[in-house]
């Protein structure tokens, strides 16, 4: 690309230009502060695809003092066709003084060529003191877009609009705290709106940025089959003497076990978001979510409300051949690793509090011997539930991930504070050939097959693309 879009961030201090940079930049390092006077000097953020600059946002101080940096230009203006040159030699006038020095600055861009994106605070009222510093703005002569942000809960969009037709060719209102990918693409077409040189530029923007959603989307349906695939084939063979019994490691083994699994988890959450660039999200675990992601991957709450009701598991069971009774702690020597056997009459009480997350593994004996001993192995997880919770987590948290704005600063709260997690919408199809994928996976955990995953991913990637684009 050889002429790259660029665009300076204009308007008055507080009124979100710094979280509009941050979310059309996809930059969480942009300086987002409520103090007055935060950004200092222009700041170029570029738009970047595989590395490649594909549009410039030059973040700007904000004006300061237009009404009487206007009345200096108003002494001088000769005709409509002399106010650029007015602004000019405003700007030579002033530039290496200490008078109007943010006016200045944010003058640089706009006068080498860049266009200008003006933000006004919807939340607040228009005031007459604005038309100021959109009449330095249009004196410039450079082409105009308004962008209508909304900092408060109060919309004041009506007393704006007037005004802003006056002096822009182009407004929209935008709000940078829940900002989507198809709102930044909409703002990026109206570019092209504003200039027809710029036009060769901006399109070939869009199409890189579509191609790039595209890649995560497929890179994200590839990280969930691979953490669903690793967290259902996962186990631990050890060797007991013959004096020993598997009981005398079970708080070992039930640590080790658990905390794979959990890890496993949390990196697969890491992945997603640094795949959408959310390098500097604060994510603690115990903080993901409220109620759901603040609990532990195996805390009942999260059973209960996550994964399938019992019915739809009960229903799978049948039609996978998946054994839902004794079988989810099977015994070694008349005794589980972890107390208590499910029977398949308990089950038929249809309560999911039945499906229990501490029943997590098998115990089965392995055809070797270690020192006059055996080899036992422990897990996968067989615990029906088991992938189905986890897969609704992984899209809880996917879809959280890729719509949350790079602006917001604070923790990231997941919303599911009912059951109507993604697994339970799904169709009875789709859960049908998930489940066997599932059953499959389990039943053969020294080699995954590359055919289960390659479907798996696949299904993943319908379910991402429907759910983005309903």
């Amino acid at each position: 690309m050889k002429d790259i879009p660029q665009f300076a961030v204009i308007g008055r201090v507080n009124k979100g230009k710094s979280s509009i940079v941050s979310a059309l930049a996809e930059d969480d390092a942009v300086v987002i502060d409520g103090s007055a006077g935060t950004t200092l000097v222009c700041q170029d953020f570029p738009v970047k695809v595989d590395g490649r600059t594909i549009i410039k946002l030059i973040d700007t101080p904000g004006f300061q003092q237009a009404p009487r940096a206007l009345g200096w230009m108003k002494e001088r203006e000769t005709s409509a066709a002399s106010r650029r040159d007015v602004v000019i030699d405003f700007y030579n006038t002033f530039k290496d003084t200490e008078e109007f020095i943010d006016e200045c600055r944010l003058l640089t861009p706009i006068l080498d060529g860049a266009g200008i994106l003006y933000v006004v605070d919807g939340a607040k009222p228009f005031r007459r003191n604005f038309e100021a510093e959109m009449e330095i703005l249009r004196w410039t002569g450079q082409p105009r877009m308004a962008l209508i942000n909304h900092i408060g809960n109060d919309d004041y969009t009506k007393t704006w609009r007037p005004a802003l037709d006056q002096y822009f060719s182009v407004v929209r209102q935008f709000n940078a705290q829940k900002v989507r990918f198809s709102d930044r693409l909409e703002l990026f077409q109206a570019f092209r709106e504003l200039n027809e040189a710029w036009r060769p530029g901006v399109d070939e923007a869009i199409k890189y940025l579509n191609s790039e959603w595209k890649r995560r989307e497929r890179e994200s349906a590839h990280i969930i089959a691979d953490m669903l695939a690793d967290e259902l084939t996962y186990h631990i063979e050890i060797g007991l003497a013959r004096h020993e019994q598997i009981q005398d490691h079970r708080p070992g083994l039930e640590s080790k076990f658990h905390d794979w699994l959990r890890k496993r988890e949390r990196k697969s959450r890491q992945a997603i978001e640094q795949l959408y660039r959310h390098n500097s999200l604060e994510s603690e675990e115990t903080d993901l979510d409220k109620p759901v992601f603040q609990e532990d991957l195996f805390a009942e709450s999260t059973w209960e409300m996550l994964g399938l009701t019992s019915k739809q598991l009960l229903t799978l069971g049948a039609i996978t051949g998946a054994a839902i009774g004794g079988t989810l702690d099977a015994a070694v020597g008349g005794s589980s690793l972890l107390s208590g056997a499910i029977g398949g009459a308990i089950i038929g009480a249809g309560s999911v509090a039945y499906f229990s997350t501490r029943r997590f593994a098998s115990i089965e004996h392995v055809s070797r011997f270690f020192k006059g001993g055996r080899v036992v192995r422990v897990g996968p997880h067989k615990n029906q539930n088991f992938p189905w919770v986890l897969l609704d987590r992984a899209l809880l948290h996917y879809f959280t991930i890729c719509d949350y704005a790079h602006s917001r600063r604070e923790k990231i709260i997941i919303n599911s504070h009912d059951d109507t997690g993604p697994a339970k919408g799904l169709e009875q199809g789709r859960r049908r050939e998930l489940a066997g994928i599932f059953s499959r996976l389990r039943k053969n955990p020294d080699n995954i097959n590359d055919t289960e995953k390659i479907r798996l991913e696949e299904i993943l990637l319908e379910i991402i693309c429907y759910r983005q684009y309903t």
